[in-house]
C-alpha cells in the first residue's frame, strides 16, 4: 500500500516512513491515546504517504487484543486505502458544486438579460437625443426651447434607466436578509465537504478549532457559507507553491468581547504583498489571471450587511482573514433599541 520495503517498516519506531510530515502531531496524539488505553474504537480517517511522496487517504480500525483470560495484551490495527471511495465522493461533491454554480449563473444570467433588455430602450433613446442635440449645435441652429425639450426627454430616459437598476438592487437586497438562528459549528460543517474537496486536490491539511458554548448568530447561512468558501478557497490557492508540510488550513472560531463572535481562516502560504494591502477589498482588483476581483469585495459587503467586520493580517508565515459578527443577543438588543 505504501510502497516501502519490509526492512523499512518492521521494528521501526515513530515517526514512521509513511507518515506525512504535516500530520505528525495528529499521529502522535493518536498513538498516545492508544498506549494510554483511551483511544476511541471508531474508525479513524487520516492521510498516509507512499514512498514516492504521494498522499492518499486511509481508514484505520483499531481493536484491543485480549488473551483467554480477557486481559489486554496489545492492539490490532487494520488499515484500508479509501482512495477510490474518496474519489467517488469528490466526483459527487464536484457535481453538486457545479449544479450550484449553474443555478447561481442561471439566476445571474436571467438578471443580466432582463437588465440588458430593459436598459437598451432608454439608453438608445438617450443616445438619439444627445446625437440630435449635437447635430443641432453643429449646424448652428438656435438652441432655445428645442434643446431644452430634448434634454428633458433625455433626462426622463436616464431616470427610467436608474429605476431599472434600483429594481434589480431591491430584488437582490430582498434575497439577502433571510436570516435564522445559526450555530457556528453548523455553519462550518455545512461548507466543510466542499472545503475538504478542494483541500485534498491541493494536498492541504484542514484543521478546525471551534470553541464550545459560542454565541449563536442571526444570519443568512447561505451567504455566510459563500464567504467561508471564498476565504478558504483563496487560502488553499495561496499555498500552491509552498512545501507539503506547510500546507495547513485552519478554521477557528471563538467568542470575542461584548457577545461578538470571531471566525479566523488561516493559511501558511507566501502571504500578501504589501503593495496589495490597500486594494485587496476593492471591486475588480485581482491577482488572478482568470478572476474578476469581486470575491473579497462581495464578502466584505455580506459581512457588513450582517453588522460585522472583515479584515486580514499578513503574517511572516501566511495570512489570516478574520470575521467579527454580532451574537444573537447583540442583534436582539439593537432591534429592541
Amino acid at each position: 500500500m505504501v510502497g516501502f520495503a519490509e526492512d523499512q517498516l518492521v521494528g521501526k519506531s515513530p515517526p514512521m516512513a509513511y507518515w506525512a510530515p504535516e500530520y505528525t502531531q495528529e499521529y502522535e496524539q493518536r498513538m498516545a491515546s492508544v498506549f494510554a488505553g483511551t483511544v476511541s474504537q471508531h474508525a479513524f480517517e487520516t492521510v498516509f504517504q507512499r514512498a514516492g511522496g504521494e498522499r492518499f487517504p486511509v481508514m484505520i480500525y483499531e481493536a484491543p487484543l485480549r488473551d483467554a483470560h480477557g486481559r489486554q495484551t496489545g492492539w490490532m490495527s487494520s488499515i484500508v486505502d479509501v482512495s477510490e471511495q474518496k474519489q467517488a465522493e469528490e466526483n459527487m461533491r464536484t457535481q453538486q458544486e457545479r449544479l450550484q454554480n449553474v443555478a447561481r449563473l442561471t439566476t445571474m444570467g436571467e438578471i443580466a438579460s432582463s437588465m440588458a433588455h430593459e436598459l437598451n430602450q432608454p439608453l438608445a433613446a438617450i443616445t438619439s437625443y444627445v446625437t440630435g442635440t449635437l447635430n443641432m449645435l453643429r449646424d448652428g441652429k438656435p438652441a432655445g426651447d428645442d434643446i431644452r425639450q430634448i434634454l428633458e426627454k433625455a433626462n426622463q430616459q436616464a431616470q427610467r434607466a436608474g429605476q431599472v437598476i434600483r429594481r434589480v438592487h431591491d430584488y437582490v437586497r430582498k434575497r439577502e436578509p433571510q436570516r435564522a438562528e445559526l450555530a457556528v459549528h453548523e455553519l462550518v460543517q455545512g461548507c466543510l465537504p466542499l472545503v475538504e474537496l478542494q483541500a485534498r486536490k491541493s494536498a492541504v491539511h484542514v484543521t478546525r478549532d471551534i470553541a464550545a458554548d459560542l454565541p449563536h448568530l442571526l444570519a443568512d447561512p447561505v451567504l455566510l457559507e459563500q464567504v467561508l468558501l471564498n476565504l478558504t478557497r483563496n487560502a488553499i490557492e495561496a499555498m500552491a507553491a509552498v512545501p507539503h508540510e506547510r500546507r495547513r488550513l485552519l478554521i477557528a472560531a471563538r467568542a470575542d468581547a461584548n457577545d461578538m463572535l470571531r471566525i479566523d481562516v488561516r493559511d501558511y502560504g507566501a502571504g500578501i504583498p504589501e503593495e496589495h494591502h490597500e486594494k485587496l477589498f476593492s471591486a475588480f482588483f485581482t491577482t488572478k489571471s482568470e478572476g474578476m476581483g469581486m470575491g473579497l469585495s462581495i464578502c466584505r459587503s455580506i459581512i457588513e450587511a450582517h453588522g460585522g467586520r472583515l479584515w486580514f493580517e499578513s503574517l511572516p508565515d501566511g495570512t489570516v482573514f478574520s470575521i467579527l459578527l454580532p451574537g444573537i443577543a447583540v442583534v436582539e438588543k439593537a432591534a429592541a433599541e
